[in-house]
C-alpha cells in the first residue's frame, strides 16, 4: 500500500498547502507490507513478575495473557499521522527527539496518570524508547510502545493480585496515618516496598469508605474483591488495537489538545456521538462487575418495542442471526459486547440474559431483536416552559437545554430528507413555544462540549436570519473566510439568553459568542472553557493510493482558529458572559488553558455584520435587577454557601486513614448536609443536586433503579441558577424587544456558506462517551 498524492483529498483545508506523500514516505508503506516482522529492538522487556510481588490468591479468575504485536494496518495508520501532522496541523510541530519526549511523557500519563502501577526502574528501563519515538512513528514500528504497554500490563496484575492479598488480612483502623488523594504531582515509586505501601493505603481508604458507609466486613472484602479483579481483567483483556489508538493519541494531544486517533472501533463510537444514532437495538449498557448490564432501553426503539429487556437485565451471551452459535460475553469488555450487539439494520441479534427481577440465581432468558436505526432522543435538545420573573409580571421563558451540537453527517450526505440535526430539533421547539405564547427563550449550553461547526451556523441562524457571518475561520497561513448563517428569516424574533458553563466549549462558545457580539441576546453563567480551534475528522483509508479493505480508523486534527465576528479569538479566554454567575469549577484545573501546549490567544480585523445596538444599553439595567433579586433571595444564598462548602471539601486532598478521625469527619459533614437539605426543603427546591454522603461505591456498584430514578429527576428540576437565568430573560421581554419577522425555509438549511470547508468540519473537546447499541 502507498499513500495517495493527497492534494485531492485534502485540498479543502487550506489555499496554500495540500497534503502529499514525498517518495520516502511511499516506501515505508511499502516495506510495511513485505517486513512486518522486523522489530526495533529498543526495550528489552522483562515480564516476569517481581520476586516481591505478592502472588495471586488462587481462586481468582484471570484472563489469558497473550502477547500483543502491532498489525501492518496501525502501521501504516501511525505512518499517516505523522505525515498529516507535520504537514498540515494549524501549528505544526517538527516530529523530533523534542516531541519523542513529549509523547513518551504523554504515553506514560495516558496510562499510569497517578503513578500507581511502574515502578522508576521501569521508567529507567523505557530510556531507549523516549529518545526514538519519532524514529517510530515515521517508519510505523510500533513495537517498542507494545513493549511498553505489556509492562504496564504486568505491573497492573501485580498490584491488583497485591491488592487481592490485602484483602485476606484486617487492617488496623487506629493508628493515625493519611492517605494523598491528589497524586499529579507525585514522583515514581523507587521500589516494590514503596509502592506496595501506597497501595496498602489505597486499599484501606477504599475498605475504610464502605465501613463508614455502614457495610459488614464480609460485604466490604466481597465487594473490593470484585472490583479489583474487575478492574484488573479491564485492563489484561486490552488489545493491540487499544494499545495501537492510545500510543497515537499520545501524539496527537503532544501536537495539539484537541488532535486525537480514532481507532475503527473508536470511529464508531464517535458517529454514534456526533449524529445521536445508531443500527442496534437501541439500548445503553454498563459494566457491572464482570456482566455487560443494560442501564437504559431507549423509547421508540427494537428493545423497547419487544418490551423483553429491561434496565437491569445482565447480559451473558450474544448470538448473530436466528440461529448462530451463542457466545459467551461474561467478563468481557463493555466495548466489545456492543460490537457484537450492533449490526446492520434489519438483521437479527440473539441475547441471553439474567433477567433484573429474578436475581442472580435466576433462570437465563433468550431475547431475539431484529436491529433498526435508532436516534438517541434522550441526548437530543429538549424543552420546558417556566413562569419566571415578580408575581403580576411572570413571563413564559421557553428553556432548552442543547446536550451537543448533534448533525447525522452521513445521513446528510446520502441526501435523507429527515436527518438528524440540532438546528432541525430547536426549530420545531421554537415553533411549538411561539404557539404556547412564550415570550422569551433561554438556551442552557451548560456542559456542552460543542460537536458541527455547520450546526453552530445554522442554529445561530434560527435567530438571526441569513445569511450573516457567524464566525470567523483562519487557516495557518493567514487565510480568513467567514461561516455564515443560512439564507432566511429569522424564526424566533424575541429576547433570547444563552446559560454557559466552564464545560460550554467549541461550538457552544461559537454560538454564545455570536448572539453577544450581534447583541441579540444576554448571555449569562460563568465563563467558558476557551477552545478557539477547529478540527477535521478524515479516514486514513483515505489516504492510501489501493484502498483493499484495510480499517485504519480515523484521525482528527486541527486546520484553523475561529474568531468572532468582532476578531477576537475564543482561544484560552473564552466567552465572558454579560452577567456573570458564581462557577462550580476551578478555572487553573478545568478549561484550554488548564493545557501545558495550548495555543495561544490572538485577535484578527472584525468582519462587516450589523448589530442590534439596542441590546448593549439594557444590559447595565439587567444587571442591577439581577442582583437586586439575588441580594434578596434565600435561594440564591443557598446557591452560593453550597458551592463555597464544595469547593472545601473537594480542596481536601489529603485524608485520614484512622477510623475515629474519619468517623469524626463523617458525622461533622452529615450535620452540614442536613442543614443543606432542609434549606433545600423549606425553600421547594429539589433534592437531586443536593449533597450526599460518600456511598464508598465505584461506577456500576450503586442502586441502579435509584440512579435511573436520579437521573430523570435530574432532567425535569430546574436549579437555582437555571431558574434565575430565566429571570433575567423574563426582565428582557419586558423591554417588549423584537428583531424581525419570523419565517424560515427548511430547504434553505443545507445553504450555509460553508461549501469550502470539509463534510465533517467539527468544534468540540472530547467527552467520555457511553455505550449505545
Amino acid at each position: 500500500m502507498k499513500l495517495k498524492v493527497l492534494a485531492t483529498a485534502l485540498a479543502l483545508l487550506a489555499t496554500s498547502a495540500c497534503v502529499y506523500a514525498d517518495s520516502e514516505a511511499l516506501n515505508r508503506i511499502e516495506r510495511l507490507e513485505q517486513s512486518q516482522s522486523t522489530q526495533h529492538q529498543l526495550l528489552v522487556q522483562n515480564s516476569s513478575p517481581s520476586a516481591n510481588a505478592s502472588k495471586a490468591p488462587a481462586p481468582q479468575k484471570k484472563p489469558e495473557k497473550k502477547a500483543l504485536e502491532p498489525t501492518v494496518d496501525q502501521a501504516k495508520a501511525a505512518i499517516i499521522v505523522a505525515n498529516i501532522l507535520t504537514r498540515f496541523e494549524y501549528d505544526k510541530k517538527p516530529l523530533d527527539e523534542n516531541m519523542s519526549h513529549a509523547v513518551f511523557k504523554e504515553y506514560l500519563k495516558m496510562m499510569d496518570p497517578a503513578k500507581l502501577y511502574l515502578l522508576k526502574s521501569d521508567i529507567d528501563e523505557f530510556e531507549p524508547v523516549r529518545q526514538n519515538i519519532h524514529t517510530m512513528l515515521m517508519t510505523g514500528r510500533l513495537a517498542p510502545a507494545f513493549a511498553m504497554f505489556e509492562k504496564y500490563r504486568d505491573r497492573v496484575e501485580q498490584r491488583f493480585d497485591h491488592a487481592l492479598a490485602l484483602l485476606d488480612k484486617p487492617f488496623d483502623f487506629d493508628i493515625e496515618e493519611s492517605f494523598n488523594l491528589d497524586r499529579k504531582k507525585a514522583e515514581w515509586a523507587n521500589s516494590e516496598e514503596q509502592i506496595n505501601d501506597l497501595w496498602r493505603k489505597r486499599i484501606k481508604n477504599d475498605y475504610l469508605r464502605l465501613k463508614l458507609a455502614g457495610s459488614k466486613d464480609s460485604v466490604i472484602v466481597e465487594k473490593l474483591k470484585k472490583r479489583y479483579i474487575n478492574n484488573r481483567n479491564q485492563i489484561m483483556r486490552m488489545n493491540g488495537e487499544d494499545v495501537a489508538e492510545m500510543f497515537l493519541n499520545a501524539y496527537g494531544n503532544s501536537t495539539d489538545p484537541h488532535t486525537s486517533y480514532y481507532s475503527p472501533s473508536s470511529a464508531k463510537n464517535f458517529d454514534v456521538q456526533i449524529s445521536l444514532s445508531v443500527e442496534g437495538i437501541g439500548a445503553v449498557l454498563q459494566k457491572r462487575d464482570e456482566y455487560g448490564q443494560i442501564r437504559e432501553v431507549v423509547p421508540g426503539g427494537p428493545a423497547a418495542k419487544s418490551g423483553k429487556l429491561n434496565p437491569g437485565d445482565r447480559i451473558v451471551a450474544v448470538g448473530q442471526g436466528e440461529s448462530g452459535p451463542m457466545e459467551d460475553v461474561v467478563d468481557w469488555r463493555l466495548d466489545d459486547i456492543v460490537k457484537l450487539i450492533r449490526g446492520k439494520r434489519g438483521t437479527t441479534v440473539r441475547i441471553e440474559i439474567i433477567p433484573a427481577e429474578r436475581g442472580m440465581e435466576g433462570k437465563h432468558t433468550t431475547v431475539s431483536i431484529v436491529r433498526q436505526r435508532v436516534t438517541m432522543e434522550d441526548q437530543a435538545a429538549r424543552y420546558r416552559i417556566y413562569e419566571a420573573g415578580a408575581e403580576g409580571e411572570k413571563r413564559k421563558v421557553g428553556i432548552i437545554t442543547i446536550p451537543s451540537f448533534y448533525e447525522d453527517f452521513d445521513a446528510k450526505a446520502r441526501g435523507e430528507s429527515n436527518y438528524k440535526s440540532v438546528t432541525r430539533d430547536v426549530r420545531v421547539i421554537l415553533e411549538k413555544l411561539e404557539k404556547e405564547g412564550v415570550d422569551g427563550v433561554l438556551l442552557d449550553l451548560r456542559n456542552n462540549g460543542g460537536g458541527s461547526l455547520s450546526e453552530a451556523a445554522n442554529l445561530s441562524g434560527l435567530f438571526l436570519g441569513g445569511p450573516n457571518p457567524i464566525v470567523q475561520v483562519s487557516t495557518a497561513e493567514g487565510t480568513t473566510s467567514n461561516v455564515r448563517s443560512a439564507t432566511g428569516k429569522i424564526v424566533w424574533n424575541k429576547p433570547v439568553g444563552v446559560m454557559v458553563n466552564r464545560i460550554s466549549a467549541s461550538a457552544s462558545e461559537i454560538f454564545a459568542a455570536v448572539i453577544q457580539d450581534y447583541g441579540r441576546g444576554v448571555v449569562i453563567g460563568d465563563p467558558t472553557w476557551g477552545k478557539g480551534s477547529v478540527q477535521t475528522i478524515r479516514g486514513l483509508d483515505e489516504f492510501l493510493r489501493r484502498h483493499e479493505g484495510e480499517e485504519l480508523g480515523s484521525l482528527k486534527w486541527t486546520i484553523q482558529k475561529f474568531f468572532r465576528v468582532n476578531g477576537s479569538s475564543t482561544q484560552e479566554k473564552g466567552v465572558v458572559p454579560d452577567i456573570v454567575f458564581p462557577s462550580a469549577f476551578d478555572p487553573t484545573e478545568l478549561g484550554e488553558s488548564s493545557y501545558e501546549n495550548a495555543m495561544p490567544w490572538s485577535k484578527i480585523a472584525p468582519t462587516k455584520y450589523s448589530g442590534y445596538d439596542s441590546l448593549a444599553e439594557k444590559i447595565g439595567p439587567l444587571k442591577t435587577m439581577h442582583e437586586q433579586r439575588t441580594q434578596q433571595s434565600d435561594n440564591w444564598k443557598l446557591l452560593l454557601d453550597e458551592l463555597a462548602y464544595a469547593r472545601k471539601t473537594s480542596d481536601k486532598k489529603v485524608i485520614s486513614l484512622r477510623y475515629a478521625t474519619r468517623l469524626e469527619e463523617r458525622e461533622k459533614m452529615s450535620m452540614e448536609q442536613s442543614q443543606f437539605e432542609e434549606r433545600r426543603k423549606k425553600l421547594g427546591e429539589s433534592d437531586v443536586n443536593s449533597f450526599r454522603l460518600d456511598d464508598g461505591l465505584a461506577a456500576g456498584e450503586g442502586n441502579l433503579t435509584q440512579e435511573l430514578a436520579d437521573e430523570k429527576k435530574r432532567k425535569e428540576s430546574l436549579d437555582i441558577a437555571i431558574k434565575e437565568a430565566a429571570n433575567i430573560v423574563a426582565d428582557l421581554a419586558k423591554q417588549k424587544q423584537s428583531f424581525g419577522a419570523s419565517g424560515y425555509n427548511d430547504s434553505q438549511l443545507a445553504q450555509t456558506d460553508i461549501s469550502h470547508l470539509p463534510v465533517r468540519y467539527v468544534c468540540f473537546c472530547n467527552r467520555a462517551g457511553r455505550y449505545p447499541c
